[in-house]
């Protein structure tokens, strides 16, 4: 094969990796936001359409989002929003606490000075978009998501426990739909921001016990806002 031809191949599979992780992501935020419900058969044809996107980008993305439970095969009945459910909620949270704490005492323990400016400056970040939400009163703002997440993930980067810290991506990802949810039911966004300055100075005053007080309420808070306002699944409905 001509060097030509390699670089070729090459481009283009970087670039149909690049449309699958494009369309995973407009697909999980069309879950996330309740355009697919639990429940709703996700036609290929038609997400092809939705989408504007060929079979196979479209295909990857759809493994990418089985693999982080938004979606589950279900053999014959090809690819369904997965369930959601105050079970299922319970079990999340019980399980991110558990994982947040561990990683947690391992990021104190082996955090750096460094490690602290970072951790300061994503909360920094974070914070900003807050209170522009407390001011208007915006919920659903994106930008939030990936500022909290990028906030909890450079807390958790100190911990030297690689797959650790996967579960712990794992299951945070996984509880995005029930934080959206959450984040509609919240009475007051300011909640949510005090709690994430708990989280900063229990972590600058290196306070373990404080910190993953702070961490499993914080989590908790998810689950309490979020019960009773979970949508019903819905009976195999084909997705137009």
């Amino acid at each position: 094969m001509t060097q030509r031809h390699e670089t070729a191949r090459s481009t283009a599979g970087r670039s149909r990796r690049t449309l699958a992780e494009t369309t995973s992501d407009r697909i999980r935020a069309d879950i996330i936001t309740g355009k697919f419900r639990p429940g709703d058969r996700l036609l290929l044809t038609a997400l092809c359409a939705r989408y504007g996107v060929s079979m196979s980008p479209l295909r990857e993305a759809l493994a990418g989002l089985a693999a982080e439970q938004f979606i589950v095969f279900e053999g014959r009945h090809g690819f369904q929003v997965d369930t959601m459910s105050e079970e299922d909620l319970d079990y999340l949270t019980e399980t991110r606490k558990l994982l947040e704490a561990d990683i947690l005492r391992l990021a104190l323990r082996y955090g750096d000075e460094i490690w602290e400016s970072r951790v300061i400056a994503s909360y920094h970040q974070l914070a900003h978009t807050e209170r522009r939400i407390i001011e208007t009163g915006e919920r659903g703002n994106p930008d939030w998501e990936v500022r909290n997440a990028a906030f909890h993930d450079t807390i958790a980067s100190a911990c030297p426990l690689r797959l650790l810290k996967q579960l712990r991506a794992q299951a945070f990802t996984k509880a995005m739909r029930y934080r959206y949810i959450a984040w509609l039911a919240l009475p007051d966004p300011a909640v949510i921001a005090a709690e994430h300055r708990e989280l900063l100075e229990a972590t600058m005053a290196r306070d373990e016990v404080r910190l993953i007080a702070a961490s499993n309420a914080h989590i908790g808070h998810v689950a309490a806002f979020a019960r009773g306002h979970l949508p019903n699944t819905a009976a195999s409905i084909t997705v137009p």
